[in-house]
């Protein structure tokens, strides 16, 4: 079954205890400051995300470009077969697993200069998704792992919204890092939560927008 997912604009003991009460995503994107989860990553944990190259101002928008992977593609499927997706095939591929409660595993791809990183979390403690669990999981991998800072305040979310495929997307940018990203979040099932991302220095988004429309439009369910 094809998702079908619009471009790009123009287009981690628990990882986390869910706290309630915190806003949903859109309330704390628009200006609230979200509740910290009570369990931090222990401290020897390093995010799996490879951050681009740090270079320009940060911008909302990637524009179109003429650029495309030179190194032809392969099929890549999760290993519980949750999506398949088109990714390049000269890109390094590294996963990312929590051996201690296999509460989640971590596919990255990272082009050869380390410009661009394609990257999807499958994180399942076999706890339900409800209300603004899946909000809060968003916010607390945006803030933790992807930001610059490993904290709130460096990413700014400038897009929030549904798919047709029923995921809802945020694109975003990081203030001090450099680099920008796009992510998707959804359940399978009511345990099982997914949060797809793909990230790109400021710097080289003209070299590689076209491959990663290309990745987010191959994006499916084997």
């Amino acid at each position: 079954m094809k998702n079908q997912r619009s471009k790009l604009f123009l287009p981690l003991i628990a990882f986390f205890v869910f706290v309630i009460g915190i806003g949903c995503v859109c309330s704390v994107l628009s200006g609230g400051t979200p509740t910290q989860p009570p369990v931090q990553p222990p401290p020897a944990t390093k995010a799996p995300v490879q951050q681009p190259t740090a270079q320009p101002q940060p911008t909302a928008e990637l524009p179109q470009s003429t650029e495309a992977s030179s190194g032809g593609w392969t099929t890549f499927v999760d290993q519980n077969k949750l999506y398949q997706i088109q990714v390049p095939a000269d890109w390094t591929y590294q996963q990312t697993v929590d051996t201690e409660n296999n509460y989640f595993y971590v596919d990255t791809f990272t082009s050869p200069d380390n410009g661009a990183v394609i990257e999807n979390i499958v994180y399942d403690d076999g706890k339900p998704f409800t209300g603004s669990d899946k909000s809060k999981a968003a916010l607390f991998f945006l803030n933790n792992w992807y930001s610059n800072t490993g904290k709130e305040g460096d990413i700014k979310v400038t897009d929030d919204s549904i798919q047709k495929d029923g995921s809802e997307r945020l694109i975003w940018t990081s203030r001090g890092g450099g680099y920008s990203g796009i992510s998707f979040l959804e359940t399978r099932g009511s345990t099982t939560f997914l949060f797809f991302t793909v990230n790109w220095g400021n710097s080289v988004q003209d070299q590689y927008v076209d491959t990663l429309n290309q990745v987010i439009e191959s994006y499916s369910i084997p």
